[in-house]
């Protein structure tokens, strides 16, 4: 077993191997909890490398390296506030109901209680 980072461990089977940079930027955003993306990404801020925590802002314009001490392709975003688009990407869409409002997610809510009665029902598509 590797003890680098899952996006680095190329080939063979099991969880993070074979990933592509932008699955690793996923996997480690699931792990971190802070928005990640991966060398190559034009995206302003301060970065920090998931493997050696080595940090990096790039200049105007540029794309974020491979990092220079480790080798690593995947950066995590340092700074707070909204999620930074890389340029030429769309910002994300908010998820809207039925009736056009928008949807929040959180974690954590408790679903049971007289307020929230919960109904469980199989075989639904979620996919039209």
């Amino acid at each position: 077993m590797s003890s680098m980072p899952p996006q680095r461990t190329g080939g063979g089977q099991g969880p993070g191997r074979g990933m592509s940079p932008a699955q690793g930027a996923q996997e480690a955003e699931r792990r971190l909890g802070l928005p990640c993306f991966y060398s190559g990404q034009k995206v302003q801020g301060m970065f920090g490398c998931v493997a050696c925590q080595l940090q990096i802002r790039p200049r105007q314009g540029a794309a974020l390296p491979t990092c220079p001490q480790c080798g690593e392709m995947i950066w995590a975003y340092l700074e707070g506030g909204d999620r930074p688009v890389p340029e030429g990407e769309a910002a994300p869409v908010a998820p809207q109901d039925e009736q056009g409002r928008d949807v929040s997610v959180q974690d954590g809510v408790k679903l049971d209680g007289p307020s929230r009665p919960v109904s469980v029902e199989e075989g639904v598509k979620l996919n039209p």
